[in-house]
């Protein structure tokens, strides 16, 4: 089982007290959203040395995508995977790669939905600063490695992601599938079907 530290009201309660606090400073806000957000990841990388992941499930937000790209809300990033315009295709074909399953979530409440929908061993998913709090005090039971969006043209139009993040993060818990096999292409790996 997962122990986080956002299962404790106590904590949940200070974070918010020092947000509050950091509101009127946003790049000091930001900066602590980071701190609290290296340290859950670090917490998930010790708990997977003792519990492998078996599942993955990748969760992106829809200001990902690029105007005029429509992916199906809460389905497989599948079809994004030949779209060469938007950094769904990039998440698509890295998915792909590791054969990881990448679902696009509308709204903060629909992605915490198919977090206990889909019951991965782990979550690895990216989101705007407030939203990354929410997940942490949201789905705390589920181990989530997380990363903010990277810029954006305006909020929740046209945000980036860090593709070296995401894929750095795949490669320390899943082994890159074998083109002519389908299958892990090394040992036994984590994510291994």
């Amino acid at each position: 089982m997962f122990r986080s530290p956002w299962q404790s009201p106590l904590f949940v309660h200070s974070v918010a007290a020092m947000r509050g606090m950091l509101r009127l400073i946003p790049a000091w806000e930001r900066h602590f959203i980071e701190v609290l957000a290296r340290a859950q990841n670090r917490r998930v990388h010790r708990h997977l040395t003792d519990r492998p992941a078996r599942t993955v499930l990748l969760i992106m937000p829809r200001c990902v995508g690029r105007r005029g790209c429509c992916p199906d809300i809460g389905h497989d990033l599948a079809a994004s995977r030949d779209c060469r315009n938007c950094p769904l295709g990039d998440v698509a074909r890295l998915c792909d790669t590791f054969g990881v399953r990448a679902l696009v979530a509308y709204r903060s409440h629909i992605a915490y939905e198919l977090a206990r929908s889909e019951q991965p061993d782990l979550i690895i998913a990216t989101a705007c600063h407030d939203r990354m709090i929410k997940a942490l005090r949201s789905v705390p039971e589920v181990p989530a490695l997380l990363a903010p969006l990277a810029p954006m043209e305006k909020m929740c139009v046209n945000a980036d992601i860090d593709l070296d993040w995401l894929e750095v993060q795949l490669r320390l818990v899943v082994a890159p599938r074998s083109r002519t096999t389908g299958r892990p292409a090394r040992g036994d790996p984590i994510g291994a079907p």
